[in-house]
């Protein structure tokens, strides 16, 4: 089987794409940031977004699979970017607890989108395989206090939209419409999709994974139980 790299140093990625079985290397890295021009032929291939292209999930997850691309050209390469929209503004990682507080605010008691994008690269070849995948979240209304309970925990600190649905996070969250692990950012039917086109062979299916990786976490959000995986 060809290698596998993730290209991301979440963790939160990591667990879940170890849910499917899989053996893979972690390269991090700031692909993302880069402001190089994107190849129309790869803007083609971006499914349909009406935020921009700058702030396109897919085209960031591309950048950061293209930038491992370049010093790993036998690997097959999965990356992944996931943003937070509310009102038709995104939502990225609070700066500092201020500003989580100012996004928790926003989210509170309302809907909003959760969209990642899943690249993935097959081994020696630059043509990708996007995704696009959104899911519907509606956090409970909640309390000043509440809220800098939570920011007082740091979980929000590095999440986009400054909550964490599968940790402390999900008591805050009522609903979630779609997929789940969209939310936590790394969807497992479609990267299992991509991978398997990309060559790879998948230890589990997506259903075991799901519950492989259920089994992991030290308590389940409410809102799980009413989700896909």
């Amino acid at each position: 089987m060809d290698s596998l790299i993730l290209a991301s140093a979440s963790p939160r990625r990591h667990d879940l794409l170890s849910s499917l079985g899989l053996s893979f290397i972690i390269e991090a890295n700031d692909g993302e940031e880069r402001q190089d021009q994107v190849p129309p032929a790869i803007v083609e291939q971006l499914p349909a977004f009406d935020l921009g292209l700058a702030s396109h999930p897919t085209l960031l997850a591309w950048r950061k699979a293209q930038a491992a691309r370049d010093t790993n050209q036998q690997a097959v390469i999965l990356a992944a970017d996931t943003i937070v929209v509310i009102d038709r503004m995104i939502l990225g990682k609070p700066r500092d607890p201020a500003h989580a507080y100012e996004l928790l605010r926003r989210l509170a008691g309302r809907w909003h989108t959760v969209y990642t994008g899943v690249v993935v690269l097959p081994a020696a070849s630059e043509q990708p395989l996007c995704e696009l995948v959104a899911a519907h979240v509606h956090l409970a209304p909640l309390s000043d206090a509440e809220i800098w309970d939570y920011i007082a925990t740091g979980e929000p600190m590095d999440k986009a939209g400054a909550y964490g649905v599968q940790g402390i996070g999900g008591r805050l969250v009522e609903e979630v419409q779609g997929s789940f692990t969209t939310v936590v950012g790394l969807p497992l039917p479609t990267t299992a999709s991509l991978l398997s086109q990309a060559g790879i062979a998948i230890p589990y299916s997506v259903e075991q994974a799901w519950q492989r990786w259920r089994a992991t976490l030290a308590k389940e959000p409410l809102c799980m139980q009413q989700s896909k995986c």
